[in-house]
């Protein structure tokens, strides 16, 4: 990027947007830990499902008002109001719809019990379109501190009142943490991103935005579908216990992914946004995330899918048995689907949400037509297979729509990123081998301590030996570490 200015704030921005999701995600992953021990598969699979359609509503009616105003060039205070209104009406319709539809989503889903769970869950998506639109501005700005604190505060009261609650309340404790999170979400956002509500419904300032916002809504429409026609098959086909053992495992295995997809994606896209009439600065800006996310992630990949069948003896418990495989296979999936994740805020940025609508298309597509066939034939290992077929899909049109829109957007990649593989996989031997030694929890811990630690020297080292601009990559995203360790190579300055 030429603008220094620019570098700074993208380069704040990725700094807060890593702050905050390493500490949601840490939060979050505490949270699943204890609540797996205090909670039942069922109770993790009665949630999953009570879930369903309110996921698949606020996905059908979402139309992509926030990144439209993102993306917009000239937002102005009556497109705020515009956007506002729209999400809040929207919310409003989802709340009554699902809560006057329970008895009815409950016979879909095949499970009775959810009836009630459903009925207080659907206000959730009104609890939060009550939230400040003036967050918006703040992503705009690329002013993250302020987004970190509302969504760790949400993150954090969402995990004490669900562990508090646990012991005697069972999945509704679940319920009352979701509730309670989001409504923290909310007061704190006017606090932080003060707004004045003014509820307009102003179709001429609407229209800019939902021409580009379609795209958005449509893409949520194919992607919810192949999410919860997964659950409905898993549930209907095995039980809401194999669906509980299939919804801890995918939380387990993507949340890297969406770590680094949270973080990378919502600073990028504005950032590609300002960018998007200099096609060889945005190359070199992909370029950058996809060797530096395949740095980052690749090997955290590698030591979950080693190490899964540890984390499942000595972290989850008996009651997890079952989820080692799904783990691992999921693992493996979240490397190949890197490519994709990284390309779609790209896509967004660029003004070409309709390649990102195919590729989620693609994706849901296949996912649909194999998950009933691979349930049938392999239990539940079926459910991670069906995304073989699905991501291979999306991976395929991703690159396509990359080498149109981009100049040699994968030019220089090809050894680091081998190199890369073959690091984590020396690492992942080694860390299986040192828990093969000690088979205990202690062993686990030591064994992925040391398999990070092996994979980030061998990385440093080839990076310096062979110039492959991993370390630059990551400079050019993280500016400020760059300058941090240069600041603290020079010589302090003495008293003259």
């Amino acid at each position: 990027m030429k603008d220094p200015q620019l570098q700074r704030d993208a380069g704040s921005a990725m700094m807060w947007k890593s702050v905050q999701m390493v500490g949601t995600k840490l939060i979050f992953f505490v949270r699943l830990f204890i609540l797996a021990r205090l909670l039942s598969p069922a109770d993790f699979g009665l949630m999953a499902v009570a879930m369903v359609a309110i996921d698949v509503l606020v996905s059908v009616t979402n139309f992509g008002m926030v990144p439209a105003l993102v993306q917009q060039k000239e937002a102005q205070t009556s497109h705020y109001h515009a956007a506002w209104s729209v999400g809040l009406v929207r919310a409003l319709t989802i709340s009554l719809v699902v809560f006057f539809g329970a008895p009815v989503i409950a016979i879909i889903v095949g499970e009775p019990e959810v009836v009630d769970l459903v009925r207080v869950l659907a206000f959730l998506p009104t609890i939060d379109a009550l939230a400040s639109i003036g967050l918006v501005e703040l992503m705009r700005k690329l002013a993250f501190r302020e987004l970190a604190i509302v969504d760790m505060t949400k993150t954090l009261l969402n995990m004490v009142i669900s562990i508090v609650l646990a012991p005697s309340l069972g999945v509704w404790a679940l319920v009352a943490g979701s509730l309670a999170g989001s409504m923290t979400y909310t007061t704190v956002s006017y606090i932080l991103a003060p707004y004045r509500p003014h509820l307009t419904l102003n179709w001429g300032k609407m229209r800019p935005l939902m021409r580009y916002g379609r795209w958005i809504f449509i893409t949520s429409l194919v992607a919810v579908a192949g999410s919860a026609v997964l659950r409905v098959v898993v549930s209907r086909q095995l039980g809401p216990v194999e669906l509980g053992l299939y919804f801890l495992a995918a939380k387990l295995a993507f949340l890297p992914t969406e770590v680094a997809s949270d973080v990378m994606g919502a600073v990028t896209f504005p950032l590609y946004a300002r960018l998007q009439n200099e096609t060889e600065q945005v190359a070199q800006l992909f370029r950058a995330n996809l060797l530096t996310l395949s740095a980052l992630l690749v090997p955290i990949f590698t030591l979950i899918a080693v190490l899964a069948p540890a984390l499942v003896t000595h972290v989850l418990g008996e009651r997890w048995k079952g989820t080692e495989q799904i783990i691992q296979l999921l693992a493996i999936i979240g490397i190949l689907g890197l490519v994709t994740d990284i390309a779609v805020p790209a896509f967004k940025g660029l003004g070409y949400p309709f390649n990102v609508t195919l590729i989620e298309g693609a994706q849901s597509l296949s996912l649909v037509l194999f998950i009933v066939w691979f349930t049938r034939r392999f239990g539940l290992l079926g459910a991670p297979l069906a995304w073989f077929p699905a991501i291979f899909g999306s991976l395929v049109l991703a690159v396509i729509f990359l080498r149109r829109l981009l100049p040699r957007p994968f030019a220089g990649l090809m050894w680091p990123l081998v190199a890369i593989g073959l690091v984590s996989l020396l690492g992942g031997v080694v860390a299986t081998a040192v828990y093969q030694i000690s088979p205990t929890f202690i062993g686990f811990i030591l064994a992925g301590l040391t398999g990070a630690a092996l994979i980030t020297g061998l990385t440093w080292l080839l990076d310096r030996q062979f110039k492959l601009a991993i370390g630059h990559s990551l400079a050019t995203l993280f500016p400020q570490i760059a300058l941090l360790v240069q600041a603290r190579g020079r010589p302090k300055a003495g008293i003259r």
